[in-house]
């Protein structure tokens, strides 16, 4: 399936790997609907319901955007010297270290947590803090997974899936826990998914301390980046501070959990990493580019046609939240497509090799300095937005408080393209983007008003007649979607033959 017009014959099989991972992503995508709906709807409709739902996702938040942070400082120079088969076993040690001493500060914080929020539940909190270390031991292994067998992230994301789903219905359904059986079900996701990567990746785990030391130190420039997404993720505490108002956190979170659908096309670039590992040709990104924007733009049309309903079944007034999920969607769009010209520039990256010393002057750097600096003033933006529009309906501040994503995700896009192409001075795939593009829209307004119905049947409905109108004018108008059809019928019709 490597023959799209790509010099990619050898060695990682990025196209199939990106196709099977994302297959696997649909496969399992019902089994995420089914959790989220779960804990929405559980949560909400309990005694103080939306108070406990926005609790958890408070937590939640809290956690993911400030505690586990620093658990993906290593994750790419991790993936890039595993890619080159040098031994990562350190950042394991690294990683792990790191896990325990976020955990032991989110613990000692606790206390202003609850006040802060207003919910005095010791347990849940402190069982929440099993999130950080679980979290930072699977983001390494996944890490060093992804530079060398990557198409084992699909299936070890499956397997997250399914144990989370199992734990949280026992839970929920058996033991009658809220926060704490939420909590417990991500960590056994994260053990179940780690332990099925370890058991998979042909790495060498051995312990070199130069190495080591390289990942530290170069870490350095990484942080940058994560200090932009900590900035980033302050926009929820400074709204809960300007606003007082926690309402707004539900209708944020309830329309970022759909919004983060659109995410879920990054799949297709897992094997991006190892294959600009084995060659920097500019081909990788071209073709990187070119299936994702067919992977993304089904993604982006299916959260759009069916945000209305999945609104409404995590809890009826949440269909306000609607806006806010169009703005995350493209916010979102926009910087997973960011990411495989980040990855691009950091593979190529010389100062990040381990051979190279570091400078602050290299690609890498010299592109997450002017990310952070500019994502200030998309969060000025939205806190501007946010007070002066501090007295609107919850819903509306929801929707205010994302555009400064969007701004910033659009700042990054540009300067990592311009960056990125400099350096491999790729073609731009015209054709599929403008085709991708108007596939979406046209799906889109030929879907609108069935959109806006809320059953279970006609959300499936919604959804196999927009993937169906989604693929054919694909097929029709792509060129390279239809390279994609054709390689994966063949693909398929080998696979039947070799078990006959």
């Amino acid at each position: 399936m490597e023959k799209q017009g790509t010099s990619e014959t050898k060695g990682v099989r990025m196209i199939y790997t990106g196709l099977v991972n994302l297959s696997l992503k649909l496969l399992t995508s019902p089994l995420s609907f089914i959790f989220m709906y779960l804990v929405a709807h559980y949560l909400s409709n309990l005694k103080n319901g939306i108070v406990l739902f926005a609790t958890w996702q408070s937590i939640f938040v809290l956690i993911m955007g400030y505690f586990t942070i620093p658990s993906d400082i290593f994750s790419l120079l991790t993936s890039r010297y595993s890619a080159e088969n040098k031994p990562v076993g350190g950042a394991l040690i690294v990683n792990l270290v790191s896990g325990i001493a976020s955990t032991i500060v989110y613990i000692i914080l606790v206390p202003y947590f609850m006040q802060t929020l207003g919910y005095y539940d010791p347990l849940a909190f402190l069982v929440s803090s099993l999130l950080i270390v679980t979290f930072y031991i699977n983001k390494v292994v996944t890490a060093i997974t992804r530079g060398r067998k990557p198409i084992a992230i699909g299936i070890a994301s499956s397997l997250f899936q399914i144990s989370r789903l199992s734990f949280v219905l026992l839970a929920f359904y058996f033991l009658h826990l809220t926060i704490v059986g939420v909590a417990l079900a991500y960590v056994i996701g994260y053990i179940a998914q780690t332990i099925y990567n370890l058991s998979y990746i042909n790495s060498n785990l051995k312990i070199d301390l130069s190495i080591t030391k390289s990942i530290i130190k170069k870490s350095i420039v990484t942080i940058i980046y994560y200090l932009q997404l900590i900035v980033e993720a302050s926009l929820v505490w400074l709204t809960l501070l300007i606003t007082h108002n926690s309402i707004i956190v539900s209708y944020f979170e309830s329309a970022l959990i759909i919004a983060n659908i659109v995410g879920w096309s990054g799949a297709v670039y897992d094997g991006l990493i190892a294959k600009l590992g084995e060659t920097k040709s500019k081909h990788v990104v071209e073709t990187a580019v070119k299936l994702y924007f067919i992977a993304s733009a089904l993604f982006l049309l299916l959260t759009i046609v069916e945000a209305h309903a999945l609104l409404y079944h995590i809890r009826p007034e949440y269909v306000l939240s609607f806006y806010t999920i169009i703005i995350l969607s493209l916010s979102n769009f926009v910087r997973n497509l960011y990411t495989i010209f980040y990855y691009s520039i950091f593979m190529i990256d010389k100062t990040m090799g381990v051979e190279d010393d570091l400078s602050f002057k290299g690609y890498t750097a010299s592109l997450n300095k002017s990310n952070l600096i500019f994502s200030g003033l998309g969060v000025f933006i939205s806190i501007v937005l946010v007070y002066l529009f501090r007295d609107a309906q919850a819903y509306i501040i929801s929707a205010i408080m994302t555009i400064g994503l969007l701004v910033n995700s659009s700042w990054m896009l540009f300067s990592s393209f311009k960056l990125s192409k400099k350096l491999y001075n790729f073609k731009i795939p015209s054709r599929e983007i403008i085709s991708s593009t108007v596939t979406v829209l046209v799906v889109i307004l030929i879907m609108w008003r069935l959109s806006n119905n809320v059953s279970y049947e006609w959300m499936v409905i919604n959804g196999i007649i927009s993937s169906g109108l989604f693929l054919l004018l694909t097929y029709l108008l792509n060129p390279f979607g239809r390279s994609l059809v054709k390689a994966s019928l063949r693909e398929v019709r080998k696979i039947l033959m070799s078990r006959m």
